[in-house]
């Protein structure tokens, strides 16, 4: 069972299977989506596909975002994952600009 994800950082969270379904639900509002019961199950799904696929290191977030694309994709909820892949995409830019800031 996973119990710690790495972070970007390197430092090791407890795994929160609520943080997933929080992730999923608001990118499924950025396409009209309302259904949090849905985002719960398709984070189940992302945690048991966690489980079956990293069973020798404890997963990053990047495997974890990955899987939840993945798994977003397979079920169906192609608009959902989009809205994912960009709101992932948004957050990188804003990191490497404040890593980028603070190095100056």
């Amino acid at each position: 069972m996973i119990t710690t994800i790495r972070k970007r950082d390197g430092r090791e969270v407890p795994f929160n299977i609520e943080k997933i379904a929080s992730a999923i639900f608001k990118a499924a509002q950025g396409v009209g989506g309302n259904d949090y019961d849905t985002s719960v199950a398709l984070a189940g799904q992302v945690a048991q596909a966690l489980e079956q696929t990293i069973t020798d290191h404890i997963p990053t977030v990047e495997e974890l975002q990955a899987l939840v694309e993945k798994t977003l994709i397979e079920s169906g909820h192609a608009k959902t994952s989009k809205s994912y892949i960009l709101y992932r995409a948004n957050r990188t830019r804003i990191r490497e600009m404040n890593t980028r800031l603070m190095k100056t």
